[in-house]
């Protein structure tokens, strides 16, 4: 676009000085041919291409208006000035309001965003909920005739003999009967998340405690922490919180492929709905999260390993929904950062 309006100021330049100086109703007509350009490129490049382009064109009419003796334009000289003086008004206003527009358009472009991702916390909130309350139900009825199942195949363990071909029975029973357990009591975690006992606590802090717990996992792994974490300080349960980074660590450090695990630990604030949240993610450069099960990761008991319980990260997401935030996935080429946003309460840190 700012090339095509130079081109445009340079064809109107040279008619201005190939038309005889008696033929004044060309020269008034190629005159305010020069707005064209100017406004073409306000509209491509804003108020610096706007202004760029009248004064451009303002240097090229100069000499025919003001400094050619034998051809000029015929125009009084205050009707010249005039235009001049227009030509940088119009580049600068166009490109200004050009400029505000796309602002706004922006504006109101991460607003939606911001609008749609809070849609999808809300449903999978919603979703969460129900399925929590479902689940505490199904686990209390379920428990205890489990526990009367599980005391009377105790009593027959005690009473068969272990010589006795039906005691290998009993075993498998008990064994069976334990993993019901186990799994009644997976029900009830992602049922019964406790209420957040907020307070502030520094990020570098709990970060380096998480990165003790794990460092055993691979002795050639590796774990960074971003300046950005610097002095950040959160406002929220600091052991939810920790539970949930943990649980991201060890999602990624299982998760590394072949590779020795590369973790990073980052922050950032984000303003959400008018309100700014803290935001503290898990960033690994492993295998990634296939584009097929993004949408699915925070369901509860969805996984992609044998031995998971599919409940790490739907926990976390349903800690993160009682402090009033989100997770989040953020992809790029060559990593994949899981965040955790909180919203900040600044009357309270204050």
């Amino acid at each position: 676009m700012l090339w095509v309006s130079l081109g445009m100021t340079a064809l109107i330049t040279l008619a201005h000085y190939t038309t005889d100086s008696h033929d004044i109703a060309y020269h008034n007509v190629f005159r305010r041919l020069y707005y064209v350009p100017v406004v073409l490129a306000a509209f491509g490049w804003g108020l610096r291409g706007g202004l760029a382009v009248a004064l451009v064109a303002s240097l090229a009419y100069i000499p025919h208006a003001f400094l050619l003796e034998h051809h000029h334009d015929p125009a009084p000289a205050v009707d010249k000035i005039l235009e001049i003086v227009l030509y940088l008004v119009v580049g600068a206003m166009t490109g200004w309001l050009v400029e505000r527009e796309r602002r706004a358009m922006n504006r109101l472009e991460l607003i939606l965003e911001e609008r749609a991702e809070l849609e999808r916390e809300l449903v999978r909130a919603g979703k969460l909920g129900a399925l929590g309350e479902l689940l505490a139900g199904v686990a209390h009825e379920i428990r205890n005739p489990l526990a009367s199942i599980m005391g009377a195949a105790e009593a027959l363990d005690r009473a068969i003999p272990e010589t006795e071909r039906n005691h290998r029975l009993v075993n498998i029973q008990l064994r069976e009967i334990s993993r019901l357990e186990r799994v009644v009591s997976n029900f009830l975690a992602f049922a019964r998340t406790s209420t957040p006992h907020k307070h502030s606590f520094g990020l570098d802090e709990l970060v380096e405690g998480i990165i003790d717990l794990t460092r055993h996992q691979d002795e050639q792994g590796h774990f960074h922490v971003d300046d950005s974490i610097g002095d950040a300080r959160m406002l929220a349960d600091r052991d939810q919180v920790s539970q949930i980074l943990l649980n991201l660590t060890l999602n990624a450090i299982q998760f590394r492929g072949e590779q020795p695990f590369d973790i990073t630990y980052v922050y950032r604030t984000r303003s959400i709905a008018g309100r700014v949240h803290d935001g503290v993610g898990v960033r690994d450069r492993g295998v990634g999260v296939p584009q097929e099960i993004e949408e699915k990761i925070f369901d509860p008991f969805f996984t992609t390993r044998d031995s998971g319980s599919g409940l790490g990260l739907s926990l976390s997401s349903r800690m993160a929904q009682e402090h009033g935030g989100f997770m989040e996935l953020e992809r790029a080429e060559d990593h994949t950062t899981f965040w955790l946003y909180l919203p900040r309460d600044e009357a309270k840190e204050a």
